[in-house]
């Protein structure tokens, strides 16, 4: 007797079977093991090794049986796998639908099949890699808002009007719908203007105002504001202006700098602000590179995905909004909103796989691997983010397979941009910080 394997769905990405095991061979595995271990099998009133098979069988037949069962699926889709030459894009799912002694076990498969990956010709890659030209001026910019920190500010005469990038010392009450709210007043509180610090336009409304002024500031919460009764809705503030102060920047003198950043002399402060600008600048360039080459390929080679895997990909991505909406009901103003949203959640997630894929393409055909070292110095990096708890972050990747194997795919596409960015034809822009800075901004926005 033989087990039946019958197609029943047959799709390029997608297959389905439904196995037939006749209960003769189901119970002979049963029968062969009871054989192999009674003479070793001890129960009470029996002595050790000559318990009757048809007693263990009685007893314990029912957890054998499906043991065995357990075995013969998988030595099956190993079959199904094998003869077909399938290369699976997920583990399969199985339904068992009959198992029951003395039946036939009758059990579907389905299977998500891995796509063809078309040939992709890195030498025809249409992304350049902006690299942000730095100048003195920019690494001069930086350090003046590295100093901003040591600032001292001055209180002005009652004539100085406040503009943008002074400091108000301000009384305030905040009222929606004429009530006053938690959180919404405050006394001697001191508020740098065009620090974008409270709601838009409240600071903008405090400029040319004069010590002693008292105003009414009429503002409207965000639709998305973090506390779901204020979100959307109109309020007005009553502020009195107490102080105008003026910022006075600190001497970047020697011994200012050593006293405040541990460093010989301020061309060393120079120095380090301008390696931090060069690295800051350096990892922005990888990340909108990164960023342009998926889009590029996402556009350039489409093919089918398997949906399993996008709608794994997408339960992923979707659970962050899904905890979003616990703190803030009103994201979305209604299931038309909610529903654009999660397609475009499920765009990206099918921009993720692909572009995946074809990167795992690109590292298996140049024999980019990833080793224990590559392993252990990315696990270093996380334990540096969580110190002191180094043991608990090991114990979570020896418990959870899929967690290294994310870490392994992450791993692989940090090393497959590498080669990428070292491609000879690979064209390189220098461009200004401002252009940069310009280009970031839209991609983010984006």
């Amino acid at each position: 007797m033989e087990v039946k394997i019958k197609n029943t769905y047959d799709k390029k990405l997608k297959k389905d079977y439904h196995i037939t095991v006749p209960h003769l061979v189901v119970d002979g595995k049963v029968n062969d093991y009871i054989a192999k271990i009674r003479g070793k099998f001890a129960l009470k009133g029996f002595r050790k090794g000559h318990v009757p098979h048809e007693v263990i069988k009685e007893k314990y037949g029912p957890s054998i049986m499906a043991d065995e069962s357990d075995k013969i699926i998988s030595d099956t889709m190993r079959k199904i796998i094998s003869d077909n030459k399938l290369k699976l894009a997920l583990s399969p799912k199985i339904e068992v639908k009959i198992f029951e002694t003395g039946k036939d076990v009758e059990f579907t498969a389905s299977l998500e099949l891995y796509p063809h990956i078309p040939e992709i010709d890195l030498n025809k890659l249409k992304v350049e890699v902006k690299e942000a030209g730095i100048v003195q001026v920019d690494v001069d910019e930086a350090l003046k808002k590295l100093l901003k920190f040591y600032r001292k500010w001055n209180a002005q005469d009652e004539a100085c009007k406040a503009k943008l990038g002074d400091s108000v010392n301000i009384d305030y009450v905040g009222k929606i719908d004429k009530k006053e709210f938690e959180g919404g007043a405050a006394k001697g509180y001191q508020l740098e203007l065009g620090s974008k610090s409270f709601i838009d336009n409240f600071e903008e409304q405090l400029v040319g105002k004069k010590k002693g002024d008292e105003i009414r500031v009429k503002v409207k919460f965000p639709k998305d504001y973090q506390k779901e009764e204020f979100a959307g809705k109109a309020a007005e503030f009553s502020v009195k202006i107490n102080e105008v102060l003026t910022a006075e920047m600190p001497e970047i003198t020697d011994e200012f700098v050593k006293n405040n950043f541990g460093m010989e002399s301020r061309e060393k402060l120079t120095d380090a602000v301008k390696k931090q600008v060069e690295d800051n600048y350096k990892n922005m360039s990888r990340t909108l590179f990164k960023k342009e080459f998926f889009d590029f390929l996402n556009k350039k080679y489409d093919f089918d995905l398997p949906a399993g895997l996008v709608e794994e990909q997408l339960k992923s991505l979707w659970a962050g909004v899904e905890e979003e909406l616990k703190t803030n009901p009103n994201k979305f103003k209604n299931d038309k909103e909610k529903e654009k949203a999660k397609e475009k959640k499920r765009d990206l997630a099918e921009r993720m796989i692909r572009c995946g894929m074809i990167l795992s393409d690109v590292a298996q055909k140049n024999k980019i691997e990833v080793g224990n070292d590559d392993v252990n110095k990315e696990l270093n990096k996380i334990f540096a983010r969580f110190p002191g708890q180094e043991k608990a972050v090991t114990e979570y990747y020896q418990k959870n397979h899929s967690a290294v194997q994310q870490l392994r795919g992450s791993i692989i596409e940090e090393k497959t941009i590498d080669f990428v960015l070292t491609l000879p034809k690979l064209e390189k822009k220098k461009i200004s910080l401002k252009e940069f800075d310009k280009i970031w901004k839209k991609s983010n926005e984006e």
